[in-house]
């Protein structure tokens, strides 16, 4: 279930955040980590335990993917919103049967990161608290209670225990495990896109569309026009100038906010000039791009191509 949450900034200014809830929780659909900004891949809750939620930069296709997430160097966090008060020992046995789970009976050989690990929790466990794992690539592990950072441990195999818990072969809940990764959805942007002379209504090229570090970029993957399929952007810009309009990439930097892309960067290739721009689709026709920008004469549309 998507709602939007609404707020007034300083300057009276209104900004949309998206968001997904789990029974009566929220979580953003993108968040920063560290300065690393990660998007929602999915959501769900062990009962009587907490809400969960898993957030990475790169696209996974399924449930079947969550050994490969578990076990993938990148930065990805957790986010567990406790729905019961607990002890420190019990949060702590909760913890260690999960890694027993995860480990096949092997959680003996992580022991000395496990201590670490447990040892950086709070001596108060309470509902509502908020814990926040997140894992830098290079195995650098830190916990968060709430908004105070609790300590960091480096260690890559135990941070794939860590996450096994809840991606494993053997998780602690497989419904939990299915949202959190089965829950993907594909981004309706994403993918390879027509576009047409606004005014002609001719096709002019195919433009891929793809996500590099939560923002959208888009390249032109080929040049309908025969006679186009060599041309040099000579009116382009910067290291774009006199470069093959065929690879050329057109829209830069486009970041969510709400349900639309924004803030980025379009180039016209017949003037070279740069303008900001934004794209978005709609609910009821996801085979629709709409994209706007500065001195286009007004929202252009662009169609999905079919793969």
């Amino acid at each position: 279930m998507k709602i939007i949450v609404s707020y007034f900034t300083f300057f009276i200014t209104l900004i949309t955040f998206s968001q997904t809830q789990v029974g009566s929780l929220y979580f953003n659909d993108s968040d920063t980590f560290e300065g690393s900004e990660l998007m929602l891949n999915g959501a769900g809750a062990r009962e009587k335990l907490y809400a969960m939620a898993l957030y990475l930069d790169f696209e996974v296709d399924g449930v079947e993917d969550g050994i490969k997430v578990a076990e993938k160097d990148d930065t990805m966090a957790v986010v567990l919103k406790l729905t019961s008060s607990f002890s420190r020992k019990e949060f702590k046995e909760i913890i260690r049967n999960g890694l027993e789970r995860a480990t096949d009976g092997n959680s003996y050989l992580l022991e000395n990161q496990i201590r670490d690990f447990l040892n950086l929790l709070p001596s108060e466990i309470n509902k509502f608290d908020i814990f926040k794992i997140l894992h830098k690539k290079g195995g650098e592990l830190t916990l968060y209670k709430n908004k105070e950072k609790l300590g960091t441990i480096k260690s890559l195999e135990f941070k794939k225990a860590l996450f096994k818990i809840w991606l494993g072969e053997n998780p602690v809940n497989v419904e939990l495990k299915t949202n959190l990764l089965a829950s993907y959805q594909p981004n309706p942007v994403l993918g390879k896109w027509k576009t047409f002379d606004k005014k002609t209504g001719v096709a002019i090229n195919i433009v891929q569309l793809y996500v590099i570090k939560n923002k959208v970029f888009g390249t032109i993957d080929r040049m309908l026009r025969q006679s186009e399929r060599d041309a040099v952007c000579y009116e382009c810009r910067g290291d774009d100038k006199n470069q093959k309009v065929e690879g050329l990439v057109i829209l830069k930097g486009l970041k969510k906010v709400g349900e639309k892309y924004v803030e980025g960067k379009f180039t016209d290739i017949k003037t070279g000039k740069v303008s900001e721009c934004q794209i978005w689709t709609k609910p009821e026709d996801q085979g629709v791009l709409y994209i706007k920008y500065k001195g286009g004469g007004g929202v252009h549309k662009w169609k999905k191509v079919k793969e």
